[in-house]
């Protein structure tokens, strides 16, 4: 299968508004290469606040509409339909959030019950104050 394209038009570079009443604190996400999709989307339209920090690892790049329909009797299949991309036209088909600051849980954290990520964003928000 080979991969659609995407055509640039005048009337879809603009999307959204200009807010002079933004939320004016600290953002933190957490995402992993579990969160896809809306996540995924979620995660990108938040991005654009000033002060927000992603955290985490890279996300599953799988966002957008999907369409599924059945190839024989029985047997259904899916993908996505249409292309996100960043404000800046950069996509995240195949690649993904990418954080602002990359962390993974180990195995020696999770076999002592820690959550590495939420410790890392705790210190980030501890020294962003």
């Amino acid at each position: 299968m080979l991969q659609g394209r995407y055509i640039w038009r005048k009337n879809d570079e603009t999307c959204g508004k200009i807010n002079p009443d933004y939320y004016k604190g600290n953002v933190i996400l957490l995402v992993n290469e579990k969160s896809i999709s809306h996540s995924e989307f979620t995660a990108m339209t938040l991005k654009v606040a000033p002060k927000a920090t992603v955290i985490g690892s890279q996300t599953a790049g799988s966002d957008g509409r999907s369409y599924r329909f059945e190839i024989i009797k029985g047997i259904w299949t899916s993908f996505t339909t249409y292309g996100v991309f960043y404000p800046d036209k950069k996509e995240t088909q195949r690649i993904g959030i990418v954080p602002d600051i990359e962390i993974k849980p180990t195995i020696l954290g999770i076999q002592q019950g820690k959550d590495e990520v939420l410790e890392r964003a705790i210190l980030f928000a501890k020294n962003e104050k």
